[in-house]
């Protein structure tokens, strides 16, 4: 005489994003969670792409560059190499910004186009502009603003303090400075981390 057996099958979800199959004692693996999707901002991307090849890694070593290639993807960059972006002030493009979750992911490229790959670390990019000595008075003085901003002070002084600085800078500093000033006007207006000024990526 056979024996039936009624199972009663329980399905839940568990907080480690899996989904599994529950039968008496035996808990079975039934399939998994779709992973969290990658945004790519946009708005963000363009206003850091537009910039062209004005990033350098100075914590690459720290922050780790990964190779973003199908065959290669996951990987970082030999130490070596790493050592060889921070001393050579090597120049990137950005190509893509994505935001996983809490997270955020730059895609970068070389300006010679022999290394593509990304970081997790935002602030491990960083523009070259902010070794310009002759910006830094325009930069310390955006940067009271944002804190200003950020703090729920009166940004109105400041900000027009930073516009001086900027109309005082010729050539391409000033060309730097207006777009500079511009984009921190849009932070002011947004309170958004993706509407910071360019110039002050990495400050």
């Amino acid at each position: 005489m056979k024996k039936i057996f009624k199972v009663l099958v329980v399905l839940t979800i568990v907080s480690t994003g899996q989904l599994f199959a529950t039968t008496g004692n035996t808990t079975v693996h039934a399939a998994q969670i779709e992973k969290p999707k990658l945004v790519t901002n946009k708005a963000w991307t363009k206003r850091l792409a537009k910039a062209g090849y004005v990033f350098v890694l100075p914590y690459a070593v720290k922050g780790v560059l990964y190779k973003n290639t199908a065959a290669k993807g996951g990987k970082s960059y030999s130490r070596k190499l790493l050592k060889k972006f921070v001393k050579n002030h090597t120049l990137f493009k950005v190509r893509k910004l994505t935001t996983i979750k809490n997270g955020i992911s730059v895609d970068l490229i070389s300006k010679d186009g022999k290394y593509k790959g990304y970081t997790n670390y935002v602030n491990g990019i960083y523009n070259k502009n902010l070794f310009n000595k002759d910006l830094q008075p325009l930069i310390n003085a955006e940067l009271k603003v944002m804190v200003a901003k950020d703090n729920n002070e009166p940004t109105s002084a400041l900000l027009e303090q930073a516009q001086t600085l900027a109309s005082e800078l010729t050539g391409k500093n000033k060309q730097i400075a207006d777009t500079s000033i511009k984009q921190l006007k849009g932070y002011l207006k947004h309170s958004d981390l993706s509407e910071t000024p360019v110039l002050l990526i990495g400050k």
